[in-house]
This record gives structure tokens, C-alpha cells and sequence, in this order.
């Protein structure tokens, strides 16, 4: 099984590959700025793209996701942790450019009111796993998706 950490700073999974903008540690096997227009990775490749504490600190989340959609074989999952707007820690980060909303990862979702409205932002499409979107006690965003491809 193909998995990948994206953006693992110092959370290193063992038996993962694990990636970051800059290799840090000897355990990062892949270093690059998500923010790129491609990343340099194969499509098709992974099972599960895991993000945890990593989309609210970047220029473009819907490139982001679009380019996650591209690394999952068909029946992969996707796996993100957003700070939620509500949480007090997105304040408190200087490096966080965007608070996310349980409702937030609905545009990609063609069967939430929001991804039926705004049918037109990507043509990569994803469905929710049973029991997501939802939020823990601090209200960061937890999101579980499968791309349709």
C-alpha cells in the first residue's frame, strides 16, 4: 500500500512516505513547495494522501485538493485536518492564510448543496466517507474523501 504525508513536519509515519517543503529530517523522503503548479509526483500512485495541519498554511487549497485528486488511485482516500475558523489557534498562527468550515469541502462534492451550486470551480469530484466532514473539540475540520474517477 502506496501512502503519503504531506507536509509531515516533525509527525513522521512509519511505513509512509513522508513529505515537507524542505528535508528536515532524514525520514522526509520527498521535499517541494505545495504551492507549486506540479508536483512532482506520479499520478495514479497513492492509496491514502494524508494533510494533516497543512491546507490552511497554503496560497491556493483548491489546487491543493485538485492535486491530491491527481496522486489517489481510483478508490483512494484522501485524509485532511484543517484549523477551523473557529478555533482560537487559527488566530494565533501568523502562518495561517485561511480558516476552513465543515462545509468548506463541500464544493468538491457533487451532491452537497454547495458542490450542486458551484458545479463549475473544478471538474476533479470527490464523495464524502461515511461520517465526514466533521468537526473535534477544537473545531478543526476533519475531511475523509474518495475521488470519482
Amino acid at each position: 500500500m502506496n501512502r503519503i504525508n504531506l507536509g509531515a513536519g516533525n509527525t513522521i509515519l512509519k511505513d509512509w512516505f513522508n513529505h515537507d517543503i524542505i528535508k528536515h529530517r532524514s525520514e522526509i523522503d520527498f521535499a517541494f513547495d505545495l504551492n507549486l503548479p506540479e508536483w512532482p509526483l506520479k499520478s495514479d500512485s497513492y492509496d491514502i494522501v494524508r494533510a494533516w495541519d497543512v491546507i490552511e498554511h497554503l496560497e491556493n487549497p483548491l489546487h491543493f485538493v485538485n492535486n491530491c485528486w491527481k496522486l489517489l488511485k481510483p478508490n483512494g482516500m484522501l485524509d485532511v485536518k484543517a484549523c477551523g475558523w473557529q478555533n482560537r489557534n487559527f488566530w494565533v498562527d501568523i502562518t495561517h492564510r485561511k480558516g476552513f468550515d465543515i462545509k468548506s469541502f463541500n464544493y468538491f462534492v457533487p451532491s452537497t448543496k454547495e458542490g450542486k451550486h458551484a458545479n463549475f470551480y473544478t471538474d476533479k469530484k470527490w464523495n464524502y466517507i461515511k461520517g465526514y466532514p466533521r468537526y473535534d473539540k477544537v473545531k478543526n475540520v476533519y475531511v475523509k474523501m474518495i475521488p470519482i474517477k
